[in-house]
């Protein structure tokens, strides 16, 4: 039990305290009829009491949710009816480590695209990209799997991603003459590289 609240603490001090003074100011701004020490000292007991903090993902919003609630808590015990909440303005500070929607949906897009053109491949060669670049798989692995040689997957590697690469630069190129060299640069790169 104490070794659980030692790597509390010791995290706490990592990565909590150093958003203290942001916090103190945004208490200041925000909550002005509550005590700012009293509202951090509280947060600080509410999490080092916690039983894990395995669940925190994003310790400085953790933080800041957990003094706003303190703050809330205070307020109500205080009998104060009508404090104002966060507004839209103060909401846009607290930082998300989540990717925003636009990116999703782009991110998206790109992976059915990839998929659609690996589609294209033949099965071997699409299954050969799959082990090696997605899964992590070494050639000799992956040989192993589709029950191949090392030099087949290495060579219907290359060739499966040159097409890929060359289709995808096709799609989104121009197709001026500089251009073209430089897609044509980057195909024959990957045939140049060895893949482990």
């Amino acid at each position: 039990m104490d070794d659980e609240r030692d790597i509390i603490a010791g995290w706490m001090a990592r990565e909590i305290v150093p958003h203290e003074r942001a916090v103190r100011l945004w208490l200041a701004r925000h909550w002005r009829h509550v005590d700012a020490e009293d509202v951090i000292q509280e947060a600080y007991c509410r999490i080092a009491n916690l039983a894990s903090i395995d669940h925190i993902e994003n310790p400085a919003g953790y933080f800041r949710r957990t003094v706003r609630a303190v703050a809330t808590d205070l307020m109500r015990r205080a009998g104060v009816l009508n404090f104002t909440s966060l507004s839209q303005n103060e909401w846009s500070t607290v930082k998300d480590n989540e990717p925003l929607p636009d990116r999703v949906i782009e991110a998206g897009q790109e992976l059915r695209r990839l998929d659609g053109l690996l589609s294209k491949l033949s099965d071997t060669c699409r299954r050969i990209i799959e082990l090696r670049r997605i899964e992590g798989l070494s050639r000799k692995e992956t040989a192993e799997r589709l029950g191949l040689t090392e030099n087949e997957v290495k060579n219907d590697l290359v060739r499966g991603l040159q097409k890929v690469m060359r289709t995808i630069a096709e799609q989104d190129a121009d197709m001026s003459g500089c251009e073209q060299a430089a897609i044509e640069q980057k195909v024959e790169a990957i045939g140049k590289r060895r893949p482990h």
